[in-house]
């Protein structure tokens, strides 16, 4: 056995699948992961991209199991996602924003929009952005006035984007 052993003749197959059954097996956990990332993208985003993505990678998936190669999975994965979102995103968009269902995407006007609080660092533009305080939070903030917003300064929710509110002063009236 030792002299089989050297000389590279052993009773053990070199081509018994043992590698090829670990790389089909990590294409296929590979587009799992890639269809359960997209999908729960997908749900925090509402944008229609990812949900495209992710069924492109289905027919990659049983692809994997059927020890299809990788190259041949990945190029069918980008033609596919490419060919769904170009044909399904905009009509998806269209039924869905005509239904209500706001694109979250966008700034828009949320639970935050008309709350008053302070501000607690200087309040500037989109690259000036500092922070406000609404009941008990920090918030990054942004302003779309001319001049800074001051720390100490009452403000007003305007409209958000994510997590990033933009504000004005409030304005007492005299």
């Amino acid at each position: 056995m030792a002299r089989e052993w050297q000389t590279g003749n052993s009773s053990r197959d070199e081509s018994s699948g043992a590698p090829s059954l670990i790389l089909r097996f990590m294409a296929v956990l590979f587009w799992l992961i890639i269809i359960l990332v997209c999908i729960f993208t997908e749900i925090h985003t509402n944008a229609f991209i990812t949900v495209f993505i992710g069924i492109g990678a289905i027919v990659p998936f049983f692809l994997a199991i059927a020890s299809v190669p990788f190259a041949v999975q990945a190029v069918l994965w980008i033609v596919i996602s490419g060919i769904l979102l170009a044909a399904l995103r905009p009509a998806a968009l269209h039924k869905f924003q005509r239904k209500g269902v706001v694109d979250l995407s966008a700034p828009s006007k949320s639970s935050m929009t008309n709350l008053t609080g302070f501000v607690e660092n200087t309040v500037g533009d989109e690259g000036h952005p500092g922070s406000v305080k609404i009941k008990g939070e920090s918030w990054r903030a942004v302003t779309e006035a001319k001049e800074a917003i001051p720390d100490g300064t009452q403000v007003i929710v305007k409209k958000t984007y994510g997590t990033t509110l933009w504000v004005e002063p409030v304005t007492t009236p005299s």
